[in-house]
């Protein structure tokens, strides 16, 4: 027997006498690894709190959703598990509520707006003043109100206000963008112009204030239920269709909040009933002090320390919370709560209302998997208060000591320091996201880190992944092609054995990583140990590799490629459905040129057909007219590093003259060029830019230079200085006819002699240019462009060429231009 954070509330282990798999893992009630022991053998029962489906996912729901879906595969696809996973979506909470009418009234109100108007910037002023109020705690009657606040938060930078409201930032972002716009409204008001154009973009800015303060004003008017429901199922879909992008696997069961409103109904009564709850004005709150520490029941046995925390609690009750203040503790949170107007309402014994937060995952996880669960998951942000309140009404409901046997949870997804959320509005959504990179490269990602740990996303972050999966898909398409070629040649015997000692050596290295990467999944699926091992294991046989094809046995290199396949497969790296023995599974053709049966023939080999006929074309024009071997050369080439990858095929070049065919996922090839690309193109323009600026900074000490140091202290300034100067220019006595300080005149000097200098590399370009204009004209003289080259090379000058018209019908000669300046001078 084990103790859960609560240090008094006993957590039990299960027991069974089914075989076990030797598989422990991290368990949040306890804060330590412990055994996993499903209650029914082989059987799993998993409830995965699912999204509140008002807004669109992102990458923080992504590191979640994926992560646990790598954990399912490995139960269910290496430990052989029977897993029935349940998840909700959550269709029916304050976030909804919110988002459904201010959207409503968003679209109403811009309905009725056809033109910028004084009444429009007055309604959008009154919104900016509730909005700086409600969200930033700052009463502002005046502009410079707002320009004092700005000024005292130090443009909202302010570190102690960001500390205190971690949404402190992003609500003065939004105060401001409508701040500047109301500004820039009046002007355009004043000044006339398309009204209609300025409207629109005052009402873009201002979103944010004008939704909160539309909904003060008109959000107890909605009726409509369907409402809720729509925008629900709207990011609903939007969510599975983002899951389906990534791989993840649709849960056993789906449940709504909104199917199961009479059975949350019945599970509060009950609690009611048990003495656990009473209640209030159309509400019904869970008590906490009749339950903590009463006939063996426990609160907060995830997160005990903060059971107080007024901050979190409040959250927990939803932005629409307004519990009230006669509740028999702070603590106690509402299960049921009394729909105002402008919510959705059901019917109840304590009247119209709807249910709780917390209340929902209850019912349907207990209603599904019935009184004692395996496993539960979701964010570690969702312990306290949603996962306490969870096991308490459900243990004060059903009668039992523990409700769930396990509690996993995934680590924070940080960017820039902070938590990703959608209520922080700094999210990447997922597809934005896979319009960077692959779901296989996010998934990589995770993969590489421990799925309990927090993640901070940055700039670089994805260099890692990608460089490890350009390690994998090297691996892969080397040895399909590899095997490709043996297999055409297997038959043929030296009569020697080629199984030897190296190949024995890899085989017991393979057998060890199967190990290591075996005890590292048994290990609270320690999936960045297991691919550290594969990575070394493939690092290992791409040395045995470099001996060269004659030297190696290409059996060797299959087992490890299988085993490698294998796992990412478990992991959900290789694309689901497609059969191939080696590689990621892309679509087509599998990594080791296995048909997939999918394609018409003439489309598959279309494509190659087009590209070898092109090439024949190609090589016999380059007979026919005699064209030297440089030329042909080029050509195939191109067809290497063009043609064939576009398709997917590449060939590589090895040193016993016979080329290795690969095929690869053309996408990547694309993806990998145009990073080429963008790199080179990166580098071509920072070029260029430090020689435009070497240039500007050259024309401007030429610049500088025009003036003759003889003259540069006679200037009108100077003038006014100076009364008498040496031969050279260098001043003597000042205005008043007195005699310098030798240190004044050294000086002088020293600004006389770097004059100087600037004035002879002046005088020198423009010799340069009468010598350049020389030199050409001496160089269009010379009628035969080779006869021009060793003209330039005899004068010391480099030249490219243009066409000028020599005057007669249809003919030109090359004109030579001067390109750089004469590379020494006589």
């Amino acid at each position: 027997m084990a103790f859960t954070n609560n240090n008094s509330s006993p957590w039990i282990q299960p027991e069974s006498t089914h075989p076990q798999t030797g598989l422990v893992i991290y368990n949040t009630l306890t804060r330590s690894k412990v055994p996993f022991v499903p209650a029914n053998g082989n059987c799993v029962s998993w409830y995965g709190c699912g999204p509140t489906v008002y807004d669109a996912a992102h990458l923080g729901h992504a590191r979640n959703y994926v992560t646990f879906d790598i954990i399912r595969r490995i139960m269910e696809d290496y430990l052989n598990y029977d897993v029935n996973m349940v998840m909700n979506i959550t269709d029916i909470d304050d976030k909804i509520i919110l988002r459904a009418r201010q959207s409503l009234l968003l679209g109403q109100y811009r309905g009725k707006v056809s033109t910028l108007t004084e009444q429009v910037i007055s309604d959008v002023e009154a919104a900016f003043r509730r909005f700086v109020a409600s969200k930033l705690r700052e009463p502002v009657s005046a502009d410079a109100d707002w320009l004092a606040f700005v000024s005292k938060t130090n443009g909202g930078t302010d570190a102690q206000r960001t500390k205190d409201d971690e949404k402190f930032p992003m609500n003065y972002k939004a105060a401001s963008a409508a701040f500047d716009a109301i500004a820039l409204a009046r002007q355009q008001l004043a000044r006339g112009g398309d009204l209609q154009a300025s409207a629109k973009a005052l009402l873009d800015a201002s979103e944010d204030v004008l939704a909160l303060w539309l909904d003060a004003l008109h959000g107890a008017e909605v009726s409509d239920k369907q409402i809720f429901r729509d925008l629900a199922a709207y990011w609903e879909k939007d969510f599975f269709e983002d899951m389906d992008a990534l791989n993840v696997r649709r849960p056993s069961v789906l449940t709504r909040v909104s199917e199961f409103v009479p059975e949350i109904v019945e599970f509060i009564q009950r609690i009611i009933d048990n003495g656990y709850a009473y209640e209030l004005e159309g509400s019904v709150y869970f008590d906490i002090e009749s339950f903590d520490g009463k006939d063996g029941n426990f609160y907060a046995k995830l997160e005990p320390t903060l059971k107080g925390n007024t901050r979190l609690l409040a959250e927990g009750e939803g932005a629409l919370g307004a519990k009230s203040s006669n509740t028999r503790s702070p603590a106690d949170f509402a299960l049921w709560k009394k729909s105002k107007p402008g919510e959705p309402r059901w019917d109840s014994p304590w009247g119209e209302g709807r249910p709780g937060w917390h209340i929902e995952c209850s019912v349907m996880a207990s209603e599904i998997l019935g009184s004692n669960i395996d496993l539960h998951t979701g964010g570690i942000d969702l312990t306290f208060p949603h996962h306490d309140n969870e096991i308490a009404q459900s243990e004060a409901c059903l009668g039992c000591r523990q409700w769930i046997n396990y509690f996993m949870h995934a680590g924070h997804f940080h960017v820039s320091g902070m938590k990703m959320s959608k209520s922080l509005k700094n999210f990447t959504t997922i597809k934005n996201a896979l319009k960077k990179n692959s779901a296989r490269q996010l998934r990589m990602l995770f993969l590489l880190t421990k799925w309990d740990a927090r993640l901070d996303y940055f700039e670089g972050t994805m260099e890692g992944p990608l460089a490890l999966e350009k390690t994998f898909d090297n691996f892969f398409s080397n040895t399909a092609a590899l095997l490709r070629d043996f297999r055409l040649r297997q038959q043929d015997s030296d009569g020697k054995r080629h199984f030897l000692e190296d190949e024995l050596e890899l085989q017991r290295a393979l057998v060890d990583t199967k190990a290591q990467v075996h005890a590292a999944l048994l290990d609270s699926f320690d999936t960045p140990r297991a691919m550290r091992a594969l990575q070394e294991i493939v690092t290992r046989t791409n040395t045995y590799l470099q001996r060269g094809r004659a030297s190696i046995d290409p059996q060797i290199v299959e087992s490890v490629a299988l085993y490698v396949t294998k796992i990412f497969r478990v992991f959900g790296l290789v694309n689901d459905g497609v059969g191939s023995r080696i590689g990621w599974g892309s679509a087509g053709s599998s990594a080791d040129g296995a048909s997939q049966g999918s394609a018409d023939r003439e489309s598959i080999l279309l494509p190659v057909a087009s590209v070898l006929s092109d090439f024949r074309d190609a090589v016999r024009e380059i007979a026919l007219s005699g064209g030297d071997k440089k030329a042909l050369l080029s050509l195939c080439d191109r067809v290497r590093d063009k043609d064939l990858p576009d398709l997917g095929i590449v060939i590589g070049d090895h040193g016993d003259g016979r080329a290795l065919v690969k095929f690869v996922d053309p996408e990547d090839v694309r993806r990998e060029r145009a990073a080429r690309q963008a790199e080179e193109d990166a580098k071509r323009a920072k070029k260029e830019a430090e020689a435009r600026a070497a240039e500007e900074k050259r024309q401007a000490k030429l610049a500088a230079g025009k003036l003759s140091p003889k003259d540069m202290f006679r200037t009108p300034e100077m003038l006014e200085l100076y009364s008498e100067w040496k031969e050279n220019g260098v001043p003597t006595k000042d205005k008043a006819g007195e005699e310098l300080a030798k240190s004044k005149i050294k000086k002088l000097e020293k600004q006389w002699a770097v004059q100087e200098k600037l004035h002879n590399e002046y005088l020198k370009s423009l010799n340069y240019l009468q010598y350049s204009n020389i030199a050409a004209r001496a160089l269009r003289r010379v009628v035969k462009p080779q006869l021009q080259s060793e003209v330039a090379k005899r004068e010391g000058v480099s030249i490219k060429y243009a066409k000028w018209d020599s005057g007669k019908a249809g003919a030109s000669s090359p004109l030579p231009i001067i390109e750089t300046r004469p590379k020494a001078e006589n």
